[in-house]
């Protein structure tokens, strides 16, 4: 039996590139999933050549029952993931409701993960790397309430209490106080925050396993100049790549920056960190 890894939400360009890469280097088999299927298969049949063990599955991370039926296939064939990266992003684009924008982010880049991580973490092998793409919005200091990040912050926090925060959250986008409350205006910023603390309350759960779960901002990536071009996408996988099969085992359960270094989870996101 041989390497298993699996990378989810291939269709943004970031996890494309990543894709892209691991098909260079990785010398297992490599699933990757997108919503649409059409996109899917487009990958698919960019990236296939001989001698590339490459798998499609379909998943929207939003549907219990799309995760299950990604769960199962790789169960029924017996196989164990060694590597996941988590490269899923919503980001809306039609005009619609902040409560809206606020439900359909949430439920993409952090109530969807922990569905996502409860149904398939248990594949992970031991020793397995899980790597969550946040970015500079996931630092802890963007969210304004002392006492929010404080709350969200808490090492002895359960997967449950940071549901019921996020929840907290919506119900505070609907009301239209999210800015008063101290959440800030940024939805984006709030669904990376939680997707952090996701991940350290994951790195807690699963190090016993000797699973290793870290998250990484791999750059700016909407900077207006770079957002046509391949090369910012290109910089931001390897970042994750080295996360994926280079970082020392001593890096767990951590914030790792675009250069490398890891950060202190409530760094001002403002500062360009430069050094560990």
């Amino acid at each position: 039996m041989y390497d298993v890894a699996l990378v989810v939400g291939a269709a943004s360009n970031l996890g494309y590139q990543v894709l892209r890469k691991l098909t260079e280097t990785y010398n297992g088999k490599i699933y990757f999933t997108t919503e649409d299927e059409t996109t899917g298969y487009d990958i698919l049949k960019n990236l296939e050549r001989d001698n590339l063990d490459l798998n499609y599955l379909q998943m929207d991370v939003t549907y219990t029952k799309s995760i299950i039926k990604v769960r199962h296939y790789i169960q029924d064939l017996d196989e164990r993931i060694d590597l996941i990266i988590n490269a899923t992003d919503y980001i809306h684009q039609k005009r619609i409701s902040l409560s809206e924008v606020v439900r359909r982010t949430l439920s993409v880049n952090f109530y969807g993960y922990i569905n996502f991580g409860k149904l398939v973490y248990p594949l992970l092998n031991e020793n397995a790397r899980v790597v969550n793409v946040s970015g500079p919005a996931g630092l802890l200091a963007t969210i304004e309430s002392e006492e929010i990040r404080n709350r969200i912050s808490d090492p002895n926090l359960t997967e449950d209490e940071l549901v019921a925060i996020l929840q907290e959250y919506e119900a505070a986008a609907r009301r239209g106080t999210e800015k008063t409350e101290g959440w800030g205006m940024n939805v984006h910023s709030v669904s990376k925050v939680a997707l952090n603390a996701v991940t350290f309350l994951q790195h807690r759960e699963w190090s016993k396993n000797g699973i290793v779960i870290n998250c990484v901002n791999p750059g700016n990536l909407s900077s207006r100049e770079g957002r046509r071009t391949t090369k910012v996408f290109e910089e931001g996988a390897k970042a994750i790549l080295y996360l994926a099969f280079e970082a020392p085992l001593s890096i767990k359960g951590n914030f790792v920056w675009s250069n490398y270094s890891v950060i202190e989870w409530n760094s001002d996101p403002y500062v360009e960190v430069t050094t560990v």
